[in-house]
């Protein structure tokens, strides 16, 4: 991506209004046109989501834009991405705050997601083109995620993590802030929860409670939303999938509904390269699984339980 962006500042025409509530408000680098109408939701959490949590991210994400909910993130790695992908292949609306400059692909693979989103809602930045970023500007760019957002929505992130200063500058802007609850055992939940249980979030567990924090949100027809997403109860005990042999039970649980490589599968589910490929064709005559182009493997349905 070589674009450079253009140079907004806080009196320009087409600035984000919402921006000048910072103070000072920054001057910024965009591109796409930011012109969004409804509501602004910012979906942020870990960059070493766990699998739940990035099916949370996409998944919440897809509900809110498919209620006209632009979603903004930070190009992340993790929930930023998920929550990024949720919104565009919903379809919806979606842009990127980002702690480099418009013009440069951070992560690299993220390339071909961020030239979508600069053909969405588009990509902001307070670093000019051509400026290395620092630790620093990763930092800064959450109060521009808070700033532009209606509501902030952590999903995972340990304790210390950046969602935390996104969390704390959107309360100080006065913006709701929501987390999702995980087990009490999850590293990843702690962000969530300390949040939650400091009063700073309102517990959230799909986008019907995100919307519920929208000032003035007025939900469209039920039936152009898909069935919001609760987040995962990790302290569900095991279930025996009947008629599954362990391997193939195994597999079956690290399976999600978005493809994933056949590697990290085998890794997920503990199994050899021959116990993945003996257990994936069961579940594929069973209906349980399917291959995707570029080698990946999705569950395609639930399996009769016992």
């Amino acid at each position: 991506m070589r674009q450079r962006g253009r140079e907004l500042r806080p009196l320009d025409e087409g600035y984000p209004p919402r921006l000048r509530d910072l103070k000072p408000a920054p001057r910024i680098f965009v591109l796409g046109a930011w012109n969004h109408t409804g509501p602004w939701v910012a979906v942020v959490g870990a960059r070493d989501a766990t699998e739940d949590g990035i099916d949370v991210a996409r998944d919440l994400a897809a509900s809110l834009a498919a209620q006209g909910i632009a979603v903004v993130s930070g190009l992340a790695r993790g929930i930023d991405t998920a929550a990024h992908q949720g919104a565009l292949d919903a379809p919806g609306v979606s842009g990127a705050v980002l702690g480099t400059g418009v013009d440069r692909a951070y992560p690299r693979e993220n390339a071909a997601l961020q030239a979508r989103l600069s053909r969405s809602l588009g990509l902001m930045s307070e670093i000019a083109a051509g400026v290395s970023a620092t630790r620093a500007t990763f930092a800064t760019r959450n109060r521009l995620l808070a700033a532009i957002a209606d509501v902030v929505v952590v999903v995972q992130g340990r304790k210390g993590s950046g969602s935390l200063i996104t969390a704390k500058e959107a309360t100080r802007l006065g913006r709701p802030v929501a987390a999702v609850p995980w087990d009490s055992r999850e590293p990843l939940g702690e962000a969530p929860h300390e949040l939650i249980r400091d009063g700073v979030a309102t517990l959230v567990r799909g986008a019907d409670d995100v919307l519920d924090l929208i000032p003035g949100f007025k939900e469209g027809p039920q039936s152009t939303s898909p069935a919001a997403p609760r987040a995962a109860d990790p302290r569900a005990a095991p279930v025996l999938l009947a008629g599954l042999a362990p391997a193939e039970a195994a597999l079956y649980r690290a399976l999600r509904e978005r493809p994933l490589p056949l590697d990290h599968l085998a890794e997920v589910a503990s199994l050899t390269a021959s116990e993945l490929a003996v257990a994936l064709l069961t579940l594929e005559l069973s209906d349980l699984a399917r291959r995707t182009p570029g080698g990946l493997v999705r569950k395609t349905r639930r399996p009769v339980r016992r």
